[in-house]
């Protein structure tokens, strides 16, 4: 037994993965691929961000986003959430009009979330294309929304330090992509491009969303 448990700490090690109960932790990028797998079956993913630490799954599986509500005991009337790889991921999935265009070109890849009416019958998506390199990547290669909360329980303090993220999470969700202890940001301006108003206020200010709008403030 204990030569058993020695071989599958060194296999571990060797592939920089650790299995922490049931989920596994990743410390490297070219692992990514075991994150995708699991959001493509419908697993649970918490990964970095320019801001916090945030907690995915597939946007458009019904039972997935379920499972973030249960990890973080979300209210369900609290819509989640969520990035994309790139500005033709997000063509189809947000129905896109000239504003909202020109804040893709002007804040993203950044910490800016627009609330924009949705092509999947849903009335709306709050979506952004992220800036860390990591989560990016993972939007990129599974070519469809990850959820975007803030990987934390409802209604306490976003998770910066990996301890944290793993103390919090380990055993509840599949895999975490852990980058260390990140820099303490707020987490993402939300910006309603329907009704011009800032729903959540973050790194990015409403005179400047407005400026790019071409907007006089009010």
């Amino acid at each position: 037994m204990a030569e058993q448990q020695r071989v599958r700490r060194l296999l571990a090690e060797s592939f920089r993965v650790i299995v922490v109960a049931k989920t596994i932790v990743i410390k490297s990028g070219h692992e990514i691929g075991r994150a995708i797998a699991a959001l493509c079956r419908g697993g649970i993913v918490v990964y970095p961000t320019e801001t916090a630490y945030g907690i995915g799954a597939d946007w458009t599986n019904k039972r997935a986003c379920a499972k973030i509500y249960r990890i973080k005991r979300r209210p369900k009337e609290k819509l989640l959430p969520a990035i994309v790889g790139s500005h033709d991921i997000a063509k189809r999935y947000v129905a896109f009009d000239a504003q909202t265009l020109r804040l893709v070109r002007k804040f993203m890849p950044g910490p800016l979330t627009l609330v924009s009416s949705s092509k999947l019958g849903k009335h709306s998506i709050a979506w952004r294309i992220p800036s860390h390199w990591l989560a990016l990547e993972l939007a990129k290669r599974f070519g469809r929304p990850i959820t975007a909360t803030s990987a934390n329980i409802s209604g306490q303090p976003p998770l910066y330090r990996s301890e944290d993220v793993k103390r919090t999470f380990s055993g509840k969700v599949d895999v975490i992509i852990d980058a260390g202890n990140l820099p303490r940001r707020t987490p993402s301006t939300i910006f309603d491009v329907r009704t011009a108003k800032v729903v959540r206020k973050g790194p990015i200010s409403k005179t400047a969303i407005l400026r790019a709008l071409k907007i006089k403030g009010r």
